[in-house]
């Protein structure tokens, strides 16, 4: 009887001891965390770097002046975009609207020729259009914005998939937001961010529960980065949460186990 006691008590611990192994800790959870022994900082110096254009870019140029007739010129003028079937209106109508940025590094402006654009910043280009622009309208101004921004975000994520940005900017937990957030099994320490620069690809790791994150230069993404969460090692075998019907099914089989051989 007391073999059988001990082998129960044994079986009883082994199982609380794997399911409690077996769960996703708060640490591995929770972002943005304080570093042991280093007082809480809360505040972070943004690196924001200026993304240089390039060709497959659409930018959207509007040029407004004082004179009623010109404006509506301009305002009828459309880029140099083509309808594609897969985008949704207000992908296709900016597509249109906009003008792209060909292998060459330019743009063909109504009026003002060829523009290249080039490894230029969106600032440049509009302070160089503004310039072509004044030559030939009076007090007129330009606008320059990239549009058709789009990043994905692969992996270990509710709702994987790739996503317009329709803002100038988006920093990864933005991203991370429109993907519905990471999934309990991700790899929150290990988030990779690849992006392509010309010919060159580069991959960069991520800490997402490290507050220094805030000052990296990866936190702000660029067009056509991807994101890649990676799934933690015990994913196969790991719970959500704590698995109390699991435990209480255990041992109402075990008891009934014992009852049986008493």
């Amino acid at each position: 009887m007391n073999t059988k006691l001990i082998a129960f008590k044994l079986l009883f611990l082994s199982v609380i001891g794997i399911a409690m192994i077996s769960c996703v800790p708060q640490s591995k959870m929770k972002y943005l965390q304080d570093k042991v022994g280093v007082a809480p900082a809360h505040e972070f110096q943004s690196v924001i770097p200026d993304y240089k254009v390039r060709p497959g870019d659409y930018l959207y140029i509007r040029i407004l002046t004082l004179d009623p007739q010109s404006n509506e010129i301009f305002a009828n003028i459309t880029g140099s975009g083509g309808s594609s079937g897969y985008m949704n209106y207000a992908d296709q109508s900016l597509y249109l609207t906009s003008y792209m940025v060909n292998d060459s590094g330019y743009i063909k402006f109504p009026l003002l020729g060829d523009i290249y654009v080039n490894g230029h910043t969106v600032p440049e280009i509009e302070q160089s259009l503004n310039k072509a622009a004044s030559e030939i309208l009076k007090e007129s101004s330009v606008v320059v914005k990239l549009v058709l921004f789009n990043i994905s975000v692969l992996g270990e994520v509710k709702n994987p998939g790739k996503y317009a940005i329709y803002n100038n900017r988006v920093n990864i937990f933005e991203a991370l937001a429109m993907a519905n957030d990471l999934n309990s099994f991700a790899n929150r320490s290990k988030v990779q961010v690849i992006r392509s620069e010309g010919n060159k690809n580069t991959i960069v790791s991520l800490d997402l529960l490290n507050k220094d994150i805030l000052a990296s230069p990866y936190y702000y993404l660029q067009p056509n980065d991807i994101i890649y969460v990676e799934p933690l090692k015990n994913k196969t075998y790991a719970f959500e949460a704590f698995p109390y019907a699991l435990i209480f099914s255990t041992i109402t089989t075990a008891l009934l186990i014992a009852q049986f051989f008493k």
